[in-house]
């Protein structure tokens, strides 16, 4: 786990996957803009999402940027394909934020998309 989040308590730790095309996404992504993805979200008002490659989260910015969602402990080795969803481990600081955990990886998919398209 990352340093930052560590000994921070969550309300749920789950496992979980960022689906194969979102994470196929990042993996281009990365490679022409760099390896920190920082954008505000327009699917919850205050929020921001930050993608490194050690973690994913979505932060609530008027809370000085406390974790909502936190997708870490990326399991790259027992993914055998690219077709494949990245499995990893999802924790829930907060129990509204939690139902927007698709809507922040559509976004974001979104937004790799376009910033792929237009470069």
């Amino acid at each position: 786990m990352s340093d930052i989040f560590a000994g921070m308590p969550f309300l749920r730790r789950t496992e979980g996957a960022i689906p194969a095309q979102t994470w196929n996404l990042w993996r281009r992504w990365r490679k022409r803009f760099g390896t920190r993805l920082e954008h505000a979200l327009t699917c919850q008002r205050g929020t921001a999402f930050l993608a490194t490659d050690d973690y994913w989260v979505m932060i609530d910015m008027a809370q000085q940027g406390v974790p909502l969602i936190l997708w870490l402990e990326f399991a790259s080795e027992s993914r055998t394909g690219l077709h494949e969803d990245m499995p990893c481990m999802v924790q829930f600081y907060d129990y509204p934020g939690a139902r927007f955990h698709d809507a922040v990886l559509e976004e974001i998919t979104a937004r790799m998309q376009q910033d792929l398209a237009e470069d």
